[in-house]
């Protein structure tokens, strides 16, 4: 065996005359001698390496350097042309990387064999390399884009499926699993596509799939009730699958869950009505008209946007001893204008007038704070809102309710609207008041006046025909034409219509408010019955003051009424007790200030005046009412 290595190909006998096809090959080609020294590479191999090695010099390979495919270098004598020519055998295709000069590299597949002479002697090695860069870079984005798309799948908000033409399903996304509440794709898998819809919206996807055979695509929205009971609504769309030879061989199906798009795109509407319903109730409580027209139009738009069966606006009755429906929707022929609730805390709208805020009701047979009245009972109500209407003064105008028959929940926009709406109707009711009280004030005042004129003349002469002295009418007179005074004013404010007893009362009994116990409701009193009723009080004040509770430090008075029921016809009834004997107190009957309490109301009113003077002093009014 000859040691002299060799230098030029020439030497070769047989390479000789392949070198011109050498060169005209596409892929890169060099050889060594036996010791792995380059003697031949062709242009391809230059324009691989982006160098040119010198030959007869360079060893093992022309590149700047070697790498394996996982980037770690590889030294000269370990790369798989040393390896063939120290084994002098063939090394399969093996992946290196070929580092150039230009800091590029590139993936190729090399291939070295030995060369042999006639005799079989290993004289050198032939590397072929084959530059597979593009190959590994369109591997590359093909795996990327096949996580991509893993990823998407897995991370998807949407129910992503593959379905057969049939509609079997074939797989479908973490998303959509939990969408059917399955535990693992494999619980899907197998199903048909088509049965999870129901009724017409099985029809509505069968159609799209149909659409999706012609087009190319189809789609529906459809409502799904999950195994649990849970109800969504779905926009399904379904593109068609076609294969190398344009068969069909099924369907990607992508599905939304747009039930929050749905909810807060009516929410906007619903937000929408409502503000424009509290435009047109503002107007209609500026303009001029009726306040009966202004409460049915305002009633109806409310039990319109809020899209419900019952509405009623409730006002208290002047007795203050119920609330009336003095306007509404959906309530039975004949109760609108008729119809009562009770103010007890039983009742849902008396429980709102004791509470501050509105009241919600998610289910009326379950409620636990009240049992509700049997106008709602008889109607079938489940759910509701109630909200106080804010009256002129201390006493409230009355309640607005809305009810729905099937259980509803009522969100925080919709309690909003309901307050705002019934602070639109106290403003309304207050202006519609004003008016009518500026009203009759101008036609009362003439009318009055002489009047006025004459009782105070009539208080005077009196006042001074019972007095021991000049001064002690003075001073009698005095206190009695100041409460006629304050009682006007009270009166009047009202427009001399009608007025509170309660708020009566806090003025006529002022300085011992402290060490007065008041009870009963806020009854409404006609004008002249109040102006009447203040002086009967001052005359019960004053005689306390002088014989009783209020003439020393610590007597306690009671002061409470009610209205009194008796068939159809009402009594106004007030109980004075003072906590002390009045043991110095005139024969009753013989004073002024009983002669005048008398006279008002068992002479005026045909009232009746019960007073005991056993254990302690206590005096009982009953005044007759009109008819409601």
């Amino acid at each position: 065996m000859s040691t002299k290595p060799v230098t030029n190909i020439s030497d070769r006998g047989g390479l000789e005359t392949s070198r011109p096809l050498l060169d005209a090959m596409s892929n890169a080609v060099y050889t060594t001698d036996r010791n792995g020294i380059i003697t031949y590479f062709n242009p391809a191999a230059t324009a691989l390496w982006g160098r040119e090695p010198e030959i007869g010099v360079s060893l093992w390979c022309g590149s700047l350097g070697l790498r394996r495919p996982d980037g770690t270098p590889v030294n000269p004598e370990d790369c798989p042309m040393a390896v063939c020519l120290k084994t002098g055998e063939p090394v399969g295709k093996t992946e290196m990387l070929v580092e150039r000069p230009d800091g590029d590299q590139r993936h190729v597949l090399v291939s070295p064999q030995p060369i042999r002479d006639a005799d079989g002697q290993m004289i050198g090695a032939i590397n072929t390399l084959d530059d597979i860069t593009e190959l590994r870079e369109s591997e590359r984005q093909r795996d990327t884009s096949n996580q991509l798309t893993e990823s998407i799948l897995r991370n998807s908000k949407d129910c992503i499926k593959l379905v057969d033409l049939d509609g079997t399903l074939r797989s479908i996304n973490p998303c959509g699993c939990s969408s059917l509440e399955m535990a693992s794709p494999e619980d899907a898998v197998g199903r048909n596509y088509f049965d999870f819809w129901q009724g017409a919206d099985r029809d509505s996807a069968m159609a799209a799939a149909k659409a999706a055979e012609l087009s190319g695509a189809g789609r529906f929205t459809a409502d799904f009730v999950s195994p649990s009971g849970k109800r969504t609504t779905w926009d399904e769309m379904l593109s068609l699958i076609t294969d190398a030879r344009g068969t069909s061989t099924g369907y990607l199906v992508i599905s939304r869950d747009i039930t929050n798009e749905l909810r807060e795109a009516r929410n906007k509407t619903r937000q929408l009505a409502r503000q424009e319903a509290l435009t047109e109730i503002g107007t209609l409580a500026l303009a001029e008209g009726s306040f009966q027209s202004f409460m049915d139009r305002t009633i109806a738009l409310v039990a319109q946007v809020l899209e419900l069966p019952l509405a009623k606006i409730l006002p208290f009755a002047d007795q203050a001893d119920h609330l009336w429906l003095a306007s509404g929707v959906g309530w039975h022929e004949g109760l609108v204008g008729t119809a009562s609730v009770g103010v007890e805390l039983a009742s849902q709208a008396g429980y709102t007038l004791s509470v501050q805020g509105p009241v919600v009701v998610h289910d009326l047979p379950t409620e636990t704070r009240f049992d509700g009245p049997p106008l709602l009972h008889e109607h079938g109500v489940r759910s509701g809102i109630s909200v106080t209407i804010p009256g002129t003064g201390a006493r409230p105008f009355g309640v607005i309710g809305v009810h729905d028959t099937r259980i509803r929940d009522f969100d925080d926009g919709e309690v909003a609207f309901l307050v705002t709406v019934a602070n639109l109707i106290a403003s309304c009711h207050r202006q519609y008041e004003a008016g009518k009280r500026q009203r009759l004030l101008v036609r009362e005042i003439a009318h009055r006046s002489g009047n006025m004129l004459q009782f105070v003349t009539s208080i005077f002469n009196q006042t001074v025909r019972n007095a021991d002295s000049l001064a002690e009418a003075k001073v009698k007179f005095e206190a009695r034409l100041a409460q006629m005074s304050r009682s006007n004013l009270l009166i009047s404010n009202g427009g001399w219509t009608k007025a509170s007893v309660r708020e009566l009362v806090a003025q006529t009994i002022e300085p011992f408010t402290d060490r007065t116990d008041i009870a009963g409701r806020d009854v409404i009193l006609s004008a002249d019955m109040c102006f009447d009723l203040s002086l009967v009080l001052h005359e019960l004040v004053t005689n306390s003051s002088k014989y009783g509770a209020f003439a020393g430090e610590k007597g306690r008075v009671s002061l409470k009424w009610s209205v009194i029921s008796d068939g159809d016809r009402k009594s106004f009834v007030l109980e004075w007790s003072d906590g002390i004997r009045q043991t110095a107190a005139t024969t009753p009957g013989t004073g002024f200030g009983t002669r005048l309490i008398r006279q008002l109301v068992e002479s005026k009113w045909s009232g009746k005046v019960t007073t005991e003077l056993e254990p302690n002093f206590h005096c009982v009014l009953s005044l007759p009412l009109p008819p409601a």
